[in-house]
């Protein structure tokens, strides 16, 4: 019974792993925009 739970989470990390990999290819290692844009946006007093 054992067995089977640790080969499920090898395969679940190995998914996770896969779209990591998926994501940084796609959109790169830095910050998204939507974070710069909102550490602007705090810096600025609202009226």
């Amino acid at each position: 019974m054992l067995r089977i739970f640790k080969r499920m989470k090898a395969s679940f990390k190995r998914s996770l792993d896969r779209m990591a990999k998926e994501n940084q290819k796609q959109f790169g290692g830095g910050v998204p925009d939507c974070c710069k844009m909102n550490s602007q946006t705090q810096n600025n007093t609202r009226k």
